[in-house]
Order: C-alpha cells, then sequence, then structure tokens
C-alpha cells in the first residue's frame, strides 16, 4: 500500500503504536523507516538522520512478524552470528547472550536448535536478537504472535521495562485490546493515511462534555422523561444506558431514576475503547 502525506513524530522513551487494517500501509511505513526502502516524495528522520543512514541503524532493532532463521543454529550460536553484524566479539558478547537469553526466558533451552522450535520459542529469540545490539529504538511487528498468554503478559512486561530504560518501542500490532493500556501514542493508518494520531488518553476520551449514565430497576420510571432529556437512550436487557450532553443533565436524570426506586450501576464522562477509536477512524476513510 502506497502512502499518502504520512506525517508522524515518535517521542524518545515512549511506547508508539502504529495500527491498522490488512493493506493499510503498516508494513510499508516499518520498511521506510528502516531503510528497506526510500520513499519516492518528501523526507524523513530518525534520530536527525535521513531515512536509510546507516548510522542511525547501529541504534535500532527490529522484530519482523514470523522470523526467520537459520536452522542449524542454536540460541547462543545465533545471538553471536547477529552481534558480530554489530561488531561485537569476544566475552562481551557472550555476556551479551546470556544476559539476553535469561531475559526472555531462553536460558534453559540454548541448546536446542532452531529447527526445533515451536512459534512461541521463534518469538523469544527473536526480541532477543533485536535487542542484541542494546538499541535505543526498537521496532517490534507483532512482538506477541504465536505466545500463550503468560507469555504475552511477560512480553508486554519486557517492552515496559525498554521504556523505563529510557528507549523508545515502535509497535505494530492489530491487537487494540494490547496496544490500549500499554502505549504512550498511537496512530491508526487506513489506505495509506493517518485517520487519527495521538496520545491514547486523548484519542479514547469521549466528545467533549458528554456523560454516560448507566442504571437499573428502572419499571416504574418515564423512558420518555430521560429521552427528552438525554441525547441517546438504550435499553440492554434490565438496564438503561443514557448519553447525556453535560453533566448537569446526566445529573438530573440520575436523580430521578433514584427517587423512582431505579439504581445507578455507573455515572461518568463517556470514554472509548481503542477498538471503537479505530473503526471510527477507518469507516470515516470511506473508499477513497
Amino acid at each position: 500500500m502506497g502512502l499518502r502525506d504520512l506525517s508522524i513524530a515518535v517521542e524518545e522513551g515512549t511506547i508508539f503504536g502504529l495500527a491498522g487494517p490488512n493493506g493499510s500501509g503498516k508494513t510499508t511505513t516499518l520498511k521506510l523507516l528502516l531503510g528497506l526502502i526510500y520513499p519516492t516524495a518528501g523526507e524523513g528522520t530518525v534520530f536527525g538522520l535521513p531515512l536509510g543512514n546507516p548510522e542511525y541503524k547501529r541504534r535500532i532493532g527490529f522484530l519482523p512478524e514470523g522470523p526467520y532463521f537459520y536452522d542449524h543454529l542454536n540460541a547462543v550460536e545465533l545471538l553471536r552470528f547477529y552481534g558480530g553484524l554489530f561488531g561485537m566479539a569476544g566475552k562481551a558478547l557472550n555476556d551479551r547472550a546470556e544476559e539476553l537469553l535469561h531475559m526472555v526466558g531462553m536460558w534453559d533451552r540454548r541448546e536446542i536448535r532452531v529447527r526445533d522450535y515451536s512459534r512461541g520459542m521463534l518469538q523469544r529469540i527473536g526480541l532477543a536478537q533485536a535487542l542484541v545490539n542494546d538499541p535505543d529504538l526498537v521496532f517490534l511487528d507483532e512482538p506477541t504472535a504465536g505466545l500463550d498468554p503468560p507469555a504475552q503478559i511477560e512480553m508486554r512486561a519486557l517492552m515496559q521495562s525498554l521504556r523505563a530504560q529510557g528507549k523508545t518501542v515502535f509497535l505494530c500490532s492489530h491487537l487494540l485490546k494490547e496496544m490500549e493500556p500499554l502505549c504512550d501514542s498511537v496512530a491508526i493508518l487506513a489506505q495509506g493515511i493517518v485517520r487519527r494520531m495521538g496520545s491514547v488518553g486523548d484519542l479514547l476520551a469521549g466528545e467533549s462534555g458528554r456523560f454516560q449514565l448507566q442504571a437499573t430497576g428502572c419499571q416504574n420510571i418515564s423512558l420518555q422523561n430521560l429521552r427528552d432529556r438525554a441525547l441517546d437512550l438504550k435499553v440492554q436487557g434490565e438496564e438503561l444506558v443514557l448519553l447525556f450532553a453535560d453533566q448537569r443533565s446526566a445529573l438530573a436524570a440520575a436523580g430521578e431514576i433514584a427517587e423512582g426506586g431505579g439504581s445507578i450501576i455507573e455515572l461518568g464522562a463517556q470514554t472509548r475503547s481503542l477498538e471503537d477509536v479505530f473503526i471510527e477512524a477507518v469507516a470515516a476513510g470511506g473508499t477513497d
């Protein structure tokens, strides 16, 4: 997918998420930033250096989706190979390999050949090779793919630890529920265009001033009165979900419900999930 007027900025020391449907341009964006392809128009920089500059490549790491490695190597040999590409050698490289294998939970399986790896083991050793040069910026493409739930938790914890060290994580994923609590900011691509971008808090914030009220036990309360006050009213089984333009209207309705014998389940500023934002952003793209 070609990119059109792509403009993103990633703050150092944060976890930045890039999301989008298949064919949206995520892979093209990654290839540009990694210096594997070059833009036909426009320009970009990584650490202030032009795209593809070999100097910044020394400071980055990359875990591709579905990584492939020479299958005759074991974990230690694999990390020695990739460390050697960065000019690392000797005790420093051996110590780094041991540190990383402990970090990703592969030390006890270090003698197993890649040909005998499970998908989860490939992801673990893939992360280790992405970190072998102690990069300042790490690109991770679907890093939890193939991992069981405990390993997914470990992977997320590793990403957070990288951020705590002041490193930048550029995360590509379609798992929006994973990105929501993890990322500091997110960009949503659709048809080669950034449809939404900002901090996760800003993206999840509801429309300014809107409040949501959820209540139950409203059988003796006039739904018409509530509809007159609300922007929207939905009946979900025995519960009501109402949306109001401001807090005053929401509080007035909550009082009416309480006086009528109903119970307030939740009242607060309207928020959305990242999935809601994603669907809204992609739908807004139309067919262009």
